[in-house]
């Protein structure tokens, strides 16, 4: 995808969260707060995701390996952690601990608009409306 194009999808996402945060109904706050995580987790995976094409494997010939030279197990007296590059190679290789991040991202948004909504269910039950404005004049 050109950069251009992720850079502006992005910013847009930003500006409507942002938007739709500054607005009076409880609903399109959490519209706006699901919006805004959503342009984070992109802006996050952009990041990472343009370092490479290639899955880190080991290509080194200590310890375990199998006919493609792939290392199976740790030596931690020679200094050998599986899954880590050969020195020898310039492959660009992607970071997957940018993709951990945004995934675990993307469930704790998925609770927290759950639990909000909840919230936002029992405001609407209990006091008939979803606008902060009347909210707070029957609030007092």
């Amino acid at each position: 995808m050109n950069n251009t194009l992720l850079s502006l999808t992005i910013a847009i996402l930003f500006g409507l969260g942002t938007f739709m945060i500054l607005r009076r109904d409880i609903i399109r706050v959490i519209i706006g707060l699901s919006i805004l995580s959503h342009a984070v987790n992109m802006l996050i995976v952009s990041a990472g995701v343009f370092d490479g094409t290639k899955v880190p494997i080991i290509t080194e010939t200590h310890g375990a390996t199998d006919a493609s030279g792939t290392v199976f197990n740790d030596v931690l007296a020679e200094g050998i952690l599986a899954p880590v590059v050969s020195a020898t190679t310039h492959i660009q290789y992607v970071d997957p601990l940018v993709q951990a991040l945004v995934l675990t991202a993307i469930v704790i948004s998925l609770a927290t608009t759950a639990f909000i909504l909840i919230l936002a269910y029992r405001i609407h039950e209990e006091y008939g409306t979803t606008d902060i404005r009347e909210l707070r004049r029957l609030w007092g």
